[in-house]
């Protein structure tokens, strides 16, 4: 009777051409059965070998980016020399707050500033409408809704540029300031009610309202905003709008305290700066000015001048969109169709023999809107300047 025993093995199957294991014939496995092993050899190593590519891959990879990171990083230098200013000759170009933001926008004006011969920067701290560019610490700045648009990247890219060796100067508007005298109870000039804040144009046409020289309120505020700039790294402090309004409607204007102060317009103006000057420290001081309130002086905005001040510059602006059609510059009377460089020649020295007759202004800091007046400037003995495209406020 057949016997079936469960030690032996079953026999293999034999291979047909049309089997899925026959030799030769590739599989669900790696290799069929009489695959050549050369074969599998010459496999094996292109896959090593195209391990290894991918390594040195990376490490190619990785050498360019860690040495262009290092060379981001690198202080900018011109001519082989890192950029420096000397003795406070401040060669500054005007910086945007678009710019300030960085991104492309810095890296456009980074390059021109590297093409430019700068070795300085002005940026805005507080505008001309009241608005922080910084995002300030100060509590009033903030309540009054003063650094709703701040660029929050302002403090690195200073950083930034201060590690490339570029100093930093920090324009500040002072009384022209609409939207603190808006908000900032008891700090604005007002209409003869004391109430309702004063506008030195029609709302219509874009009237601004103007803080008020004698308020305590408005000058503790613009201190607080100048020790903030100083606490942000600035290596200068520009003080513009350091006046008395202008406008349309000047006659309705009310300073409230003027009429019980011991100080004249012009006494509460220098008093103010000294008060600037105390904050700042050893970052040095500029105040800006007309060249004709520079050397005739003007009753309207400073009650006098302000050229001989506790600052330790005049920033006296050169522009010449503003001047008057008729002042006297030493021997020289300036008119419209006078040439740039007679202008700039005429122009610093009269206001080097101004700078022989007071004690405590340091020396001039001119703004200026040309290239070409650089050079007459230099040429005539001054050298250094703030450069503002002509656009710009």
């Amino acid at each position: 009777m057949f016997h079936y025993d469960r030690d032996l093995k079953p026999r293999k199957k034999s291979y047909y051409a049309f089997s899925k294991n026959y030799p030769g014939r590739r599989t669900g496995t790696k290799y069929a059965i009489g695959e050549s092993r050369a074969r599998h050899k010459r496999e094996r190593n292109k896959n090593i070998l195209f391990g290894v590519s991918l390594v040195v891959l990376f490490a190619v990879v990785f050498c360019v980016v860690f040495v262009a990171l290092s060379l981001s990083k690198k202080p900018l230098e011109q001519g082989g020399e890192t950029v420096a200013v000397e003795n406070g000759n401040y060669h500054a170009v005007y910086m945007t707050p678009d710019e300030l933001a960085g991104g492309i926008a810095f890296d456009l004006f980074r390059q021109q500033l590297e093409e430019s011969g700068a070795n300085a920067v002005l940026v805005d701290f507080k505008t001309a409408d009241g608005n922080l560019v910084f995002p300030s610490t100060v509590q009033t700045a903030q309540d009054i809704g003063a650094c709703t648009n701040a660029v929050q990247t302002a403090k690195d890219t200073v950083q930034t540029l201060q590690a490339s060796g570029y100093a930093v100067i920090f324009r500040i508007y002072c009384f022209e300031d609409a939207l603190a005298a808006a908000y900032l109870p008891g700090a604005a000039v007002t209409e003869a009610d004391g109430k309702t804040v004063w506008l030195d144009d029609s709302a219509q046409n874009d009237g601004s309202g103007w803080l008020n020289p004698y308020s305590d309120t408005a000058k503790l505020y613009l201190l607080q905003i100048v020790d903030d700039a100083v606490s942000f790294g600035a290596d200068v402090v520009l003080l513009d709008g350091v006046c008395f309004p202008s406008g349309r409607y000047l006659g309705r204007a009310v300073f409230a305290g003027e009429a019980q102060s011991t100080f004249s317009r012009n006494a509460v103006l220098q008093d103010f700066i000294e008060q600037v000057k105390k904050v700042t420290g050893d970052v040095p001081l500029a105040v800006s000015m007309s060249l004709s309130a520079a050397l005739s002086g003007d009753r309207t905005l400073y009650g006098g001048g302000i050229f001989d001040t506790a600052a330790d510059y005049a920033a006296v602006d050169f522009r010449r969109n503003n001047l008057p059609e008729s002042f006297k510059m030493g021997d020289v009377t300036y008119r419209t169709d006078i040439s740039q460089e007679e202008f700039i020649n005429a122009a610093t020295s009269a206001l080097s023999a101004r700078l022989e007759e007071n004690y405590r202004t340091k020396g001039i800091l001119p703004i200026t809107d040309s290239a070409d007046d650089v050079s007459f400037l230099q040429n005539a003995g001054i050298d250094r300047y703030i450069r503002i495209p002509a656009e710009t406020p």
